[in-house]
Parts: C-alpha cells; structure tokens; sequence
C-alpha cells in the first residue's frame, strides 16, 4: 500500500483537513506579498507547517500548522492556540482573522510573565476604544507561587498608527 501525507496507508483521511490548511496558508502568504513566509509541506511533527520569521515588516517570528489532522495552530512569542476543527468555515475564518490580525499589527498579544516565564498570553482585538481578548493560552503549573507578575505586550508595529487605545 502507498503512504499517504500523514504516514497513514490507504484511504484519504485527512486529505480535506490538509487541503483546507494549505488553502489559508496560501491565502495568508497571498494577503501579505511583502512577508517571506517558508511553507514545510512535510515537516517532521506536524502534518503542515509554515514559519514566517522575524523580517523587515514583521518584528516578532510565527509558526503556523496544521497538527492531530484538524487543528490549526498559531505560536506567537509566548501565545500559542488552536482552532478547530479545521473543516467548519467559520473556525478556518477566525484563524485567518487571528493571523492576519497579528501580522498587520491590528491585534496584540499581551503576555503574563512570572519571574522569567510565561504564564498566559492573551490574544486582543481592538474593540471601541479598549482591547477585548478573542484567545488566551495559559500555563497550568502558573498556580505555584512565583515571583511578581509583569506584562509584556508583543504586537506588530504598522508602517503608521491609527492611535492609541487603553490597556
């Protein structure tokens, strides 16, 4: 029998998850020309990958993928979350939303650092004049006592600003 993409022999599960997740990789590379974005159609871990590095435009590296054959993933400094399953629209829209939002600076991570390690990252949209979170990720060992708290904010900085919104 031949292999299929994810290792798998016979039959085409998981050939429409994969097609779906190449599909908004493409028309993420599609919405930002200017980005270089390196595409592993057979990375070793995950069954789609895609990194887009730190570069002139984008200040902080991101990794996209495709992994348990219907998860997408976006990592982001310390963010890290998943959108699922892959083959409802509406998921697939909120992770090109998600994506694109980070790249062009519109959305913001805002990171919860104990000591010298994250403890939750919180993806944020604009929403008036605040930012509202629409993902968050934390770390469960984050409920042993550690240092202070301090915030970090990771965010793309566009070419120009629309101005300033409240924390």
């Amino acid at each position: 029998m031949e292999k299929t993409l994810f290792g798998q022999t016979g039959g085409p599960f998981g050939q429409k998850e994969y097609a779906v997740a190449l599909s908004t990789f493409e028309k993420i590379r599609t919405a930002f020309p200017a980005l270089a974005m390196n595409l592993d159609l057979r990375p070793a871990n995950v069954e789609l990958a895609m990194d887009i590095p730190t570069q002139s435009g984008l200040d902080f590296k991101m990794h996209l993928n495709l992994q348990n054959l219907n998860e997408l993933h976006i990592v982001a400094s310390a963010f890290w979350m998943e959108w699922f399953p892959c083959t409802k629209p509406e998921i697939v829209e909120r992770y090109f939303e998600a994506v694109s939002g980070l790249l062009s600076g519109e959305f913001r991570i805002l990171e919860h650092w104990r000591g010298r390690r994250p403890v939750r990252a919180q993806l944020q949209r604009p929403c008036h004049d605040r930012w509202k979170t629409i993902a968050s990720w934390g770390d469960v060992s984050a409920i042993v006592p550690w240092p202070p708290k301090t915030l970090k904010i990771v965010q793309n900085m566009p070419l120009h600003s629309t101005g300033t919104l409240k924390s």
